[in-house]
């Protein structure tokens, strides 16, 4: 009963660590990018439109070639002198 026990335990042990093994492969095969997902491979995701993204706390406009604080030259800068 020993003997047959003990083989039956290394039997299952040697399964079990082939399946880790052949597992542990797949893993990092797919982390690499090396090989696809095998099964349940998630969907592609498609960027959404600008329209449905949420909008910010702060909408003012960024800065840009029209709207920079020097933009407006023309104008002379007045000073509060006191006397």
């Amino acid at each position: 009963m020993g003997q047959s026990a003990n083989l039956f335990f290394n039997i299952v042990s040697t399964i079990f660590l082939v399946l880790t093994l052949v597992v542990g492969v797949i893993v990092i095969s797919v982390l690499t990018g090396s090989m696809d997902p095998p099964i349940l491979a998630p969907n592609a995701t498609e960027i959404p439109p600008t329209q449905a993204v949420l909008p910010t706390l702060t909408p003012s406009p960024g800065p840009s070639a029209v709207l920079t604080p020097t933009a407006n030259t023309d104008e002379v800068p007045t000073q509060d002198v006191q006397q």
